[in-house]
């Protein structure tokens, strides 16, 4: 069995990926906060987590995958007071979003993808058992807030002290906080904000509350493997460390895998900036396989800064690898039949690198590489190969692509993903239309010609005649001093 090492942010070292439950994987993974449309960081974050969830289920793991949605929030009470609109609706109207979106991108849709809301019940016990154990207080206000001071581990994940934590980050303030980095798990009721009973008064829940207690409630107080953004490691993920252990006294995930963020100019995305790229918007312009190569085209780990240069590199690249499935597809009928013979081995040696390099810490970068090595390849003996030997080929560019969620259309929906977004499908067609095209085109050259002798002739009738038929075709003549160019209007 393949044995696979990926990075593990709470040891800061690739490590041997063990699952507790021997083939059985307990995955969860950061969902959006609903109070916008996704971005393309977003985009990247749950399109390496996809590939990783995809390679383990192709090793034969039982994956059971939750990914929540965070749909009561600051953000979100915010973004619904500047719309004049229930919080309710902007959730609504940005999960749906989100739904979309990742039904584009391909993303392998979660076993649960719990909302923090139908969680509350939840959430409250979780909540009073960090108060019996003495890691939570009430404040004099209604807040319940969790004591970081008492949780020794505090920074682990981060790989900073207290101090420096509190220094180089973001902490909410409040004058009911006993330790200013103290975070808060029940916010009291304010006017016009969504709210629940709950012991402590009417309110809403903290934002790191609600991940431990949906990941808890689906995938029990210790999972496998958690993910997210990096700009998650802290306060986010270290809060939900601190909170899930301190009410459990197990480790709440044993792997971390977190995912480089996304620039532009080398800037972060934000509103104040005007640089966020939406996810919908890059859609438009270029198909989800398209985004999913270009997002895996550098390792998961390193940053990427956008730009649409990189995005129309991707497509060539990946449109390369679609040529060669297609041609070595078409040749496939003309190729003579015969056994697989030292190919065998070339194929089986392609297969294991590749699986060599997702399993050392996802490489996608190398296993895209190989990919391209093997189309290659295909395309160097296409003529010198039997039918079984370029049938095996193909259908190895196909599942092993499939693993990274591409390579995974035939020349009609590719045609058709291009020509959506008005992008040029001459590259796709077959050798037999392209041999039609070029016969049409010198079919065009010898009526302009002979129109042209007419005029020379001074036949203008039948020249006119002509060039009226061709224009309902769609073909424009033009008689210039140079002689007659044509166009094509359709």
């Amino acid at each position: 069995m393949l044995k696979i090492r990926i990075y593990n942010t709470l040891t800061k070292q690739v490590e041997e990926f063990k699952p507790l439950d021997n083939m059985k994987v307990k995955a969860y993974f950061c969902g959006p906060t609903v109070q916008d449309s996704p971005h393309i960081g977003h985009a990247r974050a749950y399109i390496s987590f996809d590939v990783f969830i995809r390679f383990l289920k192709y090793l034969g793991y039982q994956v059971f995958y939750v990914r929540n949605i965070t749909d009561i929030d600051d953000k979100i009470i915010a973004k619904a007071k500047k719309l004049g609109i229930t919080p309710f609706e902007v959730a609504e109207k940005y999960a749906r979003e989100f739904y979309e979106v990742s039904r584009e991108l391909k993303l392998i849709p979660p076993n649960v993808e719990p909302r923090a809301t139908g969680h509350i019940p939840e959430i409250i016990e979780l909540i009073k058992k960090l108060l019996a154990r003495g890691y939570a207080y009430v404040a004099d206000n209604g807040d319940v807030y969790f004591n970081v001071s008492k949780f020794k581990e505090y920074g682990k994940l981060s790989g900073q002290k207290l101090e420096q934590l509190i220094a180089g980050a973001r902490i909410e303030p409040s004058p009911h906080k006993r330790n200013p980095a103290d975070f808060a798990l029940w916010k009291a009721a304010k006017p016009g904000e969504p709210n629940w009973p709950s012991p402590w008064g009417r309110g809403r829940p903290g934002w790191h509350i609600e991940c431990s207690a949906m990941a808890m409630k689906y995938l029990g107080e210790t999972i496998d493997i958690h993910g997210g953004g990096m700009d998650l490691i802290f306060p986010h993920h270290e809060n939900e460390i601190a909170q899930s252990e301190a009410a459990t006294g197990k480790i709440f995930a044993r792997y971390w895998f977190h995912v480089g963020l996304v620039t532009v100019k080398k800037e972060k995305m934000s509103k104040s900036l005007g640089n966020i790229v939406a996810v919908k918007d890059v859609l438009k312009e270029f198909d989800a396989e398209t985004i999913r190569y270009w997002a895996i085209q550098t390792h998961y780990r390193k940053p990427i800064d956008f730009s649409l240069e990189q995005l129309k590199n991707a497509e060539k690249a990946l449109d390369s690898l679609y040529i060669t499935i297609f041609k070595a597809e078409e040749y496939l009928g003309k190729a003579p039949e015969g056994e697989l013979g030292e190919e065998k081995r070339t194929l089986e040696n392609y297969k294991r690198e590749f699986l060599e390099a997702l399993s050392n810490d996802l490489n996608t970068p190398k296993a895209l590489a190989i990919l391209h090595k093997i189309a290659e390849e295909l395309s160097k003996k296409l003529k010198k190969l039997n039918k079984s030997q370029i049938a095996a080929y193909i259908t190895l560019l196909r599942e092993l692509g499939g693993i990274l969620g591409i390579l995974e259309q035939n020349r009609e929906q590719r045609i058709e993903e291009k020509k959506k977004r008005g992008k040029d499908v001459s590259k796709f067609a077959t050798s037999e239309k392209l041999e039609m095209k070029g016969l049409a085109k010198d079919l065009l050259e010898l009526i302009v010609n002979v129109r042209s002798e007419l005029r020379k002739r001074k036949i203008y009738d039948l020249a006119d005649k002509i060039r009226e038929e061709l224009r309902e075709l769609g073909i424009i003549l033009e008689d210039t001093r140079e002689g007659t160019i044509w166009r094509i209007t359709v």
